[in-house]
């Protein structure tokens, strides 16, 4: 069969709505780290997407619907990084080790993080937005401590959850100090120091006799 006659997949309206939900979310997390959530206006996130007005209000009737996807997609980058870091670690302290890289890797990974650090913060106040992404980010920390605690189908020690809450808020304040221009290399032998003390917390518990 000759290359012409190949026929040539249309692309469908599912194509094309997925094409521009995307490309809003990464608008919309491009102009959060750069302008923050203030000059993160809806007109200011279509242009920058290259979609209409009227095209993105189709798909996200308020900004804070945008802000829910932005959370949520996020949150499906950071368990595909853990998942793809993790898996086929037997031990506890391949996991531990491979869970501590991984988090570093996320203040460094993109623009991703400080955007969601700009959508928190953003929450208190704005009564929609807390509203919309409440339930989202419950989820969000639900599953992720659950997951990363390795323990299938038992809850995880509220020691681990303390553990996870403090590893939590370090590494916001380190995503902050990024956008405030700090060198990586400063903050990266900060985040050694943490790191030595995580292990070592972080180990004690997963070893401890249910």
């Amino acid at each position: 069969m000759s290359v012409s006659s190949v026929p040539v997949r249309r692309r469908t309206q599912a194509d094309r709505s997925a094409s521009t939900r995307a490309k809003v979310v990464q608008a919309a997390v491009n102009l959060l780290q750069t302008q923050g959530y203030a000059a993160t206006t809806i007109q200011r996130i279509a242009k920058a997407a290259g979609v209409s007005l009227g095209a993105l209000q189709h798909h996200f009737p308020t900004k804070s619907l945008i802000m829910a996807t932005v959370l949520r997609h996020y949150a499906l980058k950071r368990a595909r990084l853990y998942r793809q870091a993790i898996s086929n670690k037997e031990t506890p302290e391949q996991r531990v080790d491979a869970m501590l890289d991984t988090m570093w890797a996320l203040v460094t990974a993109g623009p991703e993080f400080i955007a969601t650090v700009e959508i928190e913060l953003a929450r208190r106040s704005d009564p929609d937005l807390e509203e919309v992404t409440a339930p989202v980010l419950a989820r969000i920390d639900q599953f992720m401590t659950r997951w990363l605690s390795g323990k299938r189908g038992v809850a995880p020690s509220q020691e681990f959850i303390d553990l996870r809450l403090l590893n939590a808020a370090l590494l916001r304040g380190l995503a902050v100090e990024t956008a405030r221009g700090i060198p990586l290399e400063d903050l990266y032998r900060s985040f050694e120091v943490w790191r030595r003390f995580a292990r070592e917390e972080f180990l004690r518990v997963a070893l401890k006799t249910p």
